[in-house]
């Protein structure tokens, strides 16, 4: 993980203090004088800082000339953009890394210098994790700690910053202050700093800027001055979905009951999250509440920005699924999985996938389990059908459980947003929505369905999963699907 000099457990950061390279001085506000990416337009409120890294070679784009500014940004990202902003170049290297960095891997250069001055390590189990987001706690260490002689921890300033979700016995408290006095951030709003919440392209971008080139930064409290920052991605609400929600004063059961929220009670997401636990406010009171008892909602922007979603391929590895008209189920669902994640990552939502090749077979169990342990917002799993002895069998449906799944009704609403896209947009045979309980959606506790795209063994289906045209709408579909659930 991210070490740093001194023990930093909840963000996993240890990082070398450097001094700012003479390389990236220089006029900043003439290296913005166009947009360079294709969804990043001039009038986009992190544009010029997005262009000034991409001139110092700091930030790349992608192959299709986009940027997509709402990306989380990963461990692998994080370590060659600082790297970069330190005036390194990347090496090569012949050896494998970590166990899940080969040689092959687009940042391994990257993490392997990062690793070599010391800037990180792996985890126990000699990993890397290379694909993990980034939370805005661990950025504010990362960014304070790395350009250690620019902030001087050593120095403690009169200046107190105005979070409310930034208490004084947080271990990421003085990163934060560091970056609030020196105008590098005034929050997501004037009293959130929202540490636990995933760092965008965009964001990080403006930090780094803000943090390498003076001219670039807001002014802040220390001197009167009135401020700005990098806008939260969506403002974001909660809408109970259970009868009756305790909101405690802390983040357990054992906490005192500081209200109780009815049905369709509308509260403030504040974004300190713990687990399941949420911290909101209602009628001026603030506390928290299980996460899986609220619908999450964005006033602003995407409305699938910040979800955490984890999709599921079907099958794989040692079990192929079905097959028919020579396609075979587990490459089919994964191939239209990995199309959904890109759009729903384009639009700013974390995707978790539970297999990312079809040579692995995860266990049912694995594949919950998984979703649980990530505090999942929602789990979407990928199937085809099979009707061997009637090939005339045709058309879509989904499945949800409301016998053992919290969020059954909830599930049910996602499952027909999702149904009604595939017969629209694909022009599938509709067979509707249906409540059954299947393994994956039953042990899930969050809104959760199980799609059947169609059957491999009708010629007219598999004709459609045959196509890259139509793959593509599969994806479109649930991607909508899952789009217009939280737009509802």
């Amino acid at each position: 993980m991210w070490k740093k000099v001194v023990s930093c457990a909840a963000a996993g950061f240890l990082l070398a203090s450097a001094p700012l390279p003479s390389a990236l001085g220089g006029n900043a506000r003439e290296a913005h004088a166009a947009a360079n990416f294709n969804d990043v337009s001039s009038s986009f409120w992190a544009s010029k800082e997005i262009n000034f890294l991409h001139s110092k070679g700091i930030i790349e784009g992608y192959d299709d000339g986009s940027f997509l500014p709402n990306n989380k940004v990963t461990r692998a990202q994080a370590a060659k953009m600082i790297l970069s902003a330190l005036g390194e170049k990347e090496p090569t290297v012949s050896n494998d890394v970590f166990s899940d960095v080969k040689k092959d891997h687009w940042a391994a250069g990257w993490i392997s210098l990062a690793k070599q001055k010391g800037i990180i390590s792996g985890y126990e189990n000699g990993t890397f994790k290379p694909e993990e987001t980034l939370t805005r706690a661990q950025m504010s260490k990362l960014l304070v700690r790395t350009f250690e002689q620019e902030y001087d921890l050593s120095v403690k300033d009169d200046t107190v910053e105005p979070f409310s979700d930034v208490w004084i016995n947080q271990e990421f408290r003085p990163y934060v202050s560091k970056l609030y006095q020196h105008g590098i951030t005034t929050g997501t709003d004037s009293t959130h700093y929202s540490p636990y919440s995933s760092v965008n392209r965009a964001q990080f971008s403006v930090f780094l800027s803000r943090t390498i080139e003076p001219s670039y930064r807001v002014s802040s409290a220390e001197n009167g001055g009135s401020s700005t920052t990098p806008p939260a991605t969506t403002s974001t609400y909660g809408i109970v979905k259970t009868d009756s929600l305790n909101m405690r004063s802390g983040p357990s059961t054992s906490s005192g009951v500081v209200a109780s929220l009815k049905r369709g009670t509308k509260v403030d997401y504040l974004g300190d999250q713990q687990g399941y636990w949420v911290k909101v406010r209602y009628n001026g009171q603030t506390g928290y509440v299980h996460k899986l008892y609220l619908k999450l909602k964005n006033e602003q922007g995407s409305s699938v920005a910040n979800r955490v979603i984890v999709l599921d391929a079907g099958h794989g590895g040692k079990d192929p699924g079905a097959s028919g008209n020579g396609v075979v189920e587990k490459e089919l669902v994964l191939d239209i999985a990995q199309r959904v994640q890109k759009k729903l990552e384009a639009a700013g939502a974390t995707v978790i996938m539970t297999r990312t090749d079809a040579a692995t077979y995860p266990e049912l169990k694995d594949r919950t389990d998984l979703a649980q342990s990530k505090y999942a917002d929602m789990f979407v799993s990928v199937h085809t059908n099979s009707a061997p002895s009637a090939p005339s069998a045709n058309g879509s449906e989904v499945y949800y459980d409301t016998s053992q799944n919290t969020n059954g009704s909830e599930s049910a609403i996602l499952a027909k947003e999702i149904q009604e896209q595939f017969v629209s947009l694909v022009g599938m045979n509709d067979r509707g929505t249906k409540d059954n309980d299947f393994y994956v959606v039953r042990n899930t506790d969050m809104p959760s369905v199980l799609v059947e795209l169609g059957f491999l063994t009708n010629s007219g289906d598999a004709a459609k999963f045959k196509s890259d045209y139509y793959r593509n709408l599969f994806a479109e579909a649930i991607y909508l699907g899952i789009k217009n659930y939280y737009s509802l």
